[in-house]
């Protein structure tokens, strides 16, 4: 009997050590929930005393415990399939025919992408002034320098998609990105937040521009965007020869592609996955890798020398338009992260042309950080 519970005793400490044995010490980003890994924390926080040092202990470890994604995809799926739980969690959510939606968690006091739905996120005075102050400062910088700049939003998928999303109607009135694509316009910046054209596109292609099973838009929603950054480049640059790339539309289809599918547990979900492949020629024509690291940095050279040079500041909706906008540049960094201070050395020893700003419509008030 005591051997048993000896033995008991020691399985019982093996399962209770393996998430500290497998902790994630190295990682930075989650793939799968597509966002940032909470980060270790520290007893000093703006050169004060953390008084949440314990509570980021905690989030730090729920974050990183071994075998945590497993788990919570093994959760996921008895709650859907053997509990008959509906499909949506803290983080994505079921719409009609099939489509799903990445409805976000509270990251740093931020609100979610449903609250974005709701258009109860709007940003009060004060941060409307503190983001026009953070932008106006920025582009002063990159004119000092020399430096074009571009900003850029992408719509999210319940903006243009709406109509397949669980809860209707959207309320009426003004959006966050509204508000701040008022105060580029007050302070005569050039941006794009491709809504209105992409919305007024949508109906003349039999598929769909955003992912069904994904967060993102898909390579022909952003070639959309994609035409509003090439105008403003040969405004830009009137006298450069830019490449003009046709591309002909290549459609598969898909059942198990998608980063929500995951995040909801899901193993199946009809997607439809339209591609734009260069007619009569290949992207090696006009580019190629010399570092490929989307999570961190991906780095592309031209065979142009003749074209600008860029940097890109963005986040994971930049990816669709990385084939598009490569050929356009000579040389391109793509930094997987938002402007801060902190880069600017590197931007003055790489010295670039142009920089565009992207971020994802709910998030974009962390444009320029």
């Amino acid at each position: 009997m005591r051997k048993v519970q000896a033995a008991f005793i020691f399985f019982v400490l093996i399962i209770m050590s393996l998430p500290i044995l497998r902790f994630n010490f190295s990682g930075t980003v989650s793939e799968k929930e597509n966002r940032a890994l909470v980060k270790v924390p520290s007893l000093r926080k703006n050169d004060k005393l953390n008084t949440d040092f314990f509570s980021d202990c905690s989030a730090y470890f729920n974050d990183r415990f071994g075998g945590r994604e497993k788990l919570i995809s093994l959760n996921k799926r008895v709650s859907y399939n053997v509990l008959g739980a509906a499909a949506f969690n803290d983080k994505a959510i079921r719409g009609k025919k099939g489509w799903l939606y990445y409805t976000g968690v509270m990251v740093q006091g931020r609100a979610t992408k449903l609250s974005d739905f709701y258009k109860t996120n709007l940003l009060s005075k004060e941060q409307l002034s503190t983001f026009a102050e953070n932008v106006r400062r920025t582009a002063q910088w990159c004119e000092s320098n020399g430096i074009k700049v571009i900003f850029l939003i992408c719509p999210n998928k319940h903006s243009v998609y709406p109509e397949y999303y669980p809860f209707q109607p959207r309320p009426e009135g003004q959006t966050r990105s509204e508000q701040l694509c008022s105060v580029f316009e007050e302070l005569n910046l050039p941006y794009i937040f491709p809504l209105k054209d992409i919305i007024e596109k949508k109906s003349a292609f039999d598929f769909p521009l955003y992912w069904e099973t994904d967060t993102h838009w898909n390579p022909v929603g952003a070639n959309i965007a994609f035409e509003r950054i090439f105008q403003i480049m040969r405004d830009y640059f009137p006298n450069t020869n830019f490449p003009k790339i046709k591309y002909d539309t290549v459609i598969t289809y898909g059942e198990k592609e998608g980063d929500l599918l995951p995040i909801l547990g899901l193993e199946h979900g009809h997607s439809t996955r339209p591609s734009l492949v260069p007619s009569g020629c290949k992207k090696e024509d006009f580019y190629t890798f010399l570092h490929y690291d989307f999570m961190t940095s991906v780095h592309t050279k031209g065979t142009d020398p003749s074209l600008p040079r860029a940097i890109i500041f963005h986040d994971s909706f930049f990816g669709a338009l990385e084939p598009f906008v490569s050929p356009i540049f000579s040389e391109v960094q793509y930094k997987f992260k938002q402007f801060s201070e902190d880069e600017k050395s590197f931007i003055l020893e790489y010295k670039p042309d142009v920089i565009i700003f992207e971020a994802i419509e709910w998030l974009a008030d962390t444009i320029c950080g």
